[in-house]
């Protein structure tokens, strides 16, 4: 993540989840495709707030990379013996597969979730597909 531009950072990613989500929700019904006009409207409303250093391609990648980490934090909840702590943002419970797939995310003493998982839920659970 060093190659990221500083700004899309935290509340970046955060207002980039929003604006999705929001656009989501304008009548998708599940099973269709995010149309591309949807797509052009959300990245230039971010980069209308964000600045326009950030390209199409920059936060079509942004974007795969978001799904990717919702699949993979998904599959560690599933896992029996693993919890997450919303509010403190902790994920614990069984060491031996917090080790094994998680240890990355391991920092002082803790594992950190993912912050903007329920924006990624209504996202990625909404039933639209994203190409």
């Amino acid at each position: 993540m060093a190659n990221v531009v500083p700004g899309y950072r935290g509340n970046g990613e955060f207002q980039f989840l929003k604006m999705m989500a929001e656009e989501v929700e304008k009548g998708y019904i599940p099973g269709s495709t995010f149309r591309p006009e949807s797509q052009v409207y959300v990245f230039r409303k971010f980069r209308a707030a964000f600045g326009a250093i950030y390209s199409d391609r920059f936060l079509r990648s942004r974007f795969k990379h978001l799904k990717k980490r919702y699949q993979e934090f998904s599959e560690l909840l599933n896992q029996e013996g693993i919890y997450w702590n919303k509010k403190h943002n902790v994920v614990y419970g069984n060491e031996t597969i917090l080790r094994a797939k998680y240890r990355a995310r391991f920092r002082n003493g803790v594992y950190i979730g993912e912050e903007n998982f329920d924006l990624m839920c209504q996202i990625f659970e909404s039933g639209v597909t994203f190409e």
